[in-house]
């Protein structure tokens, strides 16, 4: 596996990706996620920006993590990964390759959202290292993120030190 900065050349090949990453939320109340794909100039901004990491497996493009910055904190607005893939550690290997670049440009912390209600996604994130904010504890402007996300009461916002 190789994990390394997207290139505007890898963008053509995300959409395959997030639609088969969305499949696994059908028939949950996360069906809105099933089809649903990033646009190509928010990726394109991403490369230029270097907040997007891709993961490849002999030559094939198999995961890929966003990110950004919420405040002072890095910030993941997205980890996806092929299903062909699924059970490989790609999605832990982006996170972890992502936060020693967030480290090395000085973030103290990163922080996320996911769905709470759902068995796999804030526990999958709890094991890399993650913990969740109660609502007194988010930090005003991870909290306007949370807010402005689908179900936003299924959902909960995540740190973790760096």
């Amino acid at each position: 596996m190789e994990i390394r900065p997207a290139i505007v050349a890898d963008i053509s090949a995300i959409a395959g990706i997030e639609l088969s990453a969305g499949a696994l939320f059908r028939g949950t109340h996360m069906d809105w996620a099933v089809g649903e794909t990033t646009d190509r100039s928010k990726l394109s901004a991403a490369v230029a920006e270097r907040n997007f990491w891709v993961a490849g497996v002999e030559g094939q493009l198999a995961g890929f993590l966003l990110a950004g910055t919420s405040g002072a904190a890095f910030h993941i607005s997205e980890v996806a990964v092929h299903q062909e893939y699924r059970g490989q550690r790609i999605g832990a290997a982006l996170v972890e390759a992502a936060l020693v670049e967030a480290q090395r440009r000085g973030h103290g912390r990163a922080t996320l959202t996911t769905d709470r209600a759902l068995a796999w996604n804030a526990r999958y994130y709890e094991r890399l290292g993650f913990s969740v904010l109660e609502p007194d504890e988010t930090p005003t402007e991870l909290a306007v993120i949370l807010a402005s996300e689908r179900n936003p009461h299924l959902r909960c916002a995540m740190t973790r030190a760096l």
